[in-house]
């Protein structure tokens, strides 16, 4: 928020009711949105463009690739079934939204608008491009780190990529910071405290991964995964998500030379290395 009452919004929730809460937060402190910064294209961070948009006419900023899925948004739950058509429990907005237009690619570095300077980040691996936003000492992590409520929810925080993901989330304390606000939790001053415990929840999620590796396949590392970490599934969307994740770890732990993959009788295996 600039001194001449000028906003940049950062993400926009899942859909049109989290774009209107943002458009009645600026109403409510007298500023005018100038400008819709993206930190990575899953659903429930740019669901509300479409709304936004319709009431602001301002520029879109998003990192490369996501700028694709976010003027796609298909593409999600599509490369989420292995790039086959999407069952139809997939195509609700929790894992499509609504498209959006895009004017300007991010890329890391100093980023200026309305008289409000950003540093961008490069905090990739939550997602295959994923940025984070600092700016007066606030890091706006978004989902490169997770509130502790969430990683005592869900064991199994989503990722794409968990070697940059773990690094991304290290490399958080780096920064001159005073508080960060993760994506999903509360904004907080502890910041070692809060990577140390998303690189504790990761770790966890490897370790199970890796014992789940007993000769079966994807899916059945899935199952047993869930099963040690107490997990149940009960529906598709969270079915694929799960999935996607224990995949990344896999290929993850496939680099680190813990696991290894082998076809036998037309099945793609997981043994312990």
């Amino acid at each position: 928020m600039s001194g001449s009452g000028e906003a940049v919004l950062v993400d926009t929730g899942q859909d049109k009711d989290g774009g209107r809460k943002l458009r009645k937060a600026c109403e409510a402190l007298g500023v005018t949105p100038v400008a819709i910064i993206d930190t990575h294209a899953h659903a429930d961070h740019f669901g509300g463009y479409d709304y936004l948009l319709r009431q602001f006419d301002v520029p879109v900023y998003a990192p490369p690739l996501e700028s694709s899925l976010m003027q796609s948004p298909l593409l999600e739950p599509i490369y989420l079934f292995n790039g086959a058509k999407p069952l139809t429990e997939m195509m609700s907005k929790w894992l499509l939204a609504k498209p959006s237009r895009v004017d300007t690619i991010l890329t890391p570095g100093t980023l200026e608008i309305a008289g409000i300077n950003f540093e961008v980040i490069d905090t990739s691996g939550h997602a295959h491009v994923h940025y984070s936003l600092l700016v007066d000492g606030v890091l706006l992590a978004a989902d490169a780190i997770f509130g502790t409520s969430l990683l005592s929810k869900y064991p199994l925080p989503f990722g794409q990529d968990i070697g940059k993901q773990r690094a991304s989330a290290a490399k958080l304390t780096d920064y001159d910071t005073s508080v960060i606000l993760p994506g999903h939790g509360d904004p907080t001053e502890d910041i070692k405290g809060l990577v140390k415990a998303n690189l504790e929840a990761f770790d966890h999620a490897a370790d199970a991964v890796y014992n789940a590796c007993q000769g079966g396949s994807s899916a059945d590392v899935l199952g047993l995964t869930c099963n040690a970490l107490g997990i149940n599934m009960t529906d598709i969307p969270r079915y694929t998500l799960n999935l996607c994740t224990v995949t990344a770890y896999l290929s993850y732990l496939r680099d680190e030379g813990r696991v290894s993959p082998v076809l036998a009788d037309n099945h793609l295996l997981w043994e312990q290395t």
